[in-house]
């Protein structure tokens, strides 16, 4: 099997589903295991070598670890500093005692790494706006999106399938060299946080009524819509009714590539 897998360890907005002390209807019905039950967005990239790849180390990796029957990681990636992308490490202290933990990001997270847990035992790589790696077989392509300060998501190609997935989990733009690149992907993820809904005073996602034109401008890869919260009060099912010519991403999803 020469295909690289892809697999949703998360497909939740910053909170989660359920969210802490939610008094929302899918926060208070939501069951274990059900494709309403959301960690906070992130991926696992195995090559057909066995590499695995974290994609984004959020507050849930000790469960998702768990869930998942995750082994020891050979790389982290982090888009960016924001803390339900990157304080996942702080649970991770002894395991990187132990272990050789190499995590990709790019500068400003690397310096919000050193000041918040500095002490914990990494090997941090910076990488810089669409200056390829390798790991294995995967081309790796850190691709700028518009959110806080230096915000990133990935290209991810397999070099012997040649196929393309993309990842931006989250923005409020894409800037024109970044979706030059998505043209080619075979998937998209994108930030779908206010996919049913606004927050007044917080323009750093797309807001509901850009999607629309957001859909239209990303032509190629098959869009697939995460960053779910429950606080729309919508259900998984309800969200995929909707948008119909999406994908909604869930926890465990799988993408072949």
């Amino acid at each position: 099997m020469i295909d690289t897998k892809i697999t949703f360890l998360g497909s939740g907005s910053w909170q989660g589903v359920p969210a802490p002390f939610g008094d929302d209807e899918i926060s208070k019905s939501v069951e274990w295991g059900s494709k309403d039950f959301r960690f906070r967005t992130s991926l696992l990239v195995q090559t057909h070598n066995g590499k695995n790849i974290l994609v984004e180390v959020t507050p849930d990796i000790r469960l998702q670890s768990w869930k998942y029957k995750l082994t020891r990681p050979d790389a982290v990636l982090v888009s960016h500093w924001h803390w339900d992308h990157l304080f996942g490490l702080l649970d991770l202290d002894w395991f990187a005692e132990k272990n050789s933990l190499r995590v990709y990001g790019n500068r400003v997270t690397k310096e919000w790494q050193e000041n918040s847990m500095g002490h914990i035992n990494v090997n941090f790589s910076v990488f810089e706006s669409f200056k390829t790696f390798v790991i294995d077989n995967v081309e790796i392509t850190p691709v700028p999106v518009n959110h806080v300060e230096e915000t990133h998501g990935f290209i991810f190609k397999n070099l012997e399938t040649g196929k393309a997935f993309a990842y931006l989990s989250d923005f409020s733009s894409i800037p024109d060299h970044t979706s030059e690149k998505l043209s080619t992907s075979d998937y998209a993820t994108i930030d779908a946080t206010y996919l049913a809904s606004d927050i007044d005073d917080d323009l750093t996602h797309v807001q509901k009524d850009q999607f629309p034109k957001l859909f239209t401008s990303i032509d190629g890869p098959q869009l697939i819509l995460t960053n779910i919260g429950s606080y729309q009060n919508l259900s998984h099912d309800d969200f995929q009714a909707m948008f119909s010519q999406q994908t909604i991403a869930y926890d465990g999803m799988e993408i072949l590539i």
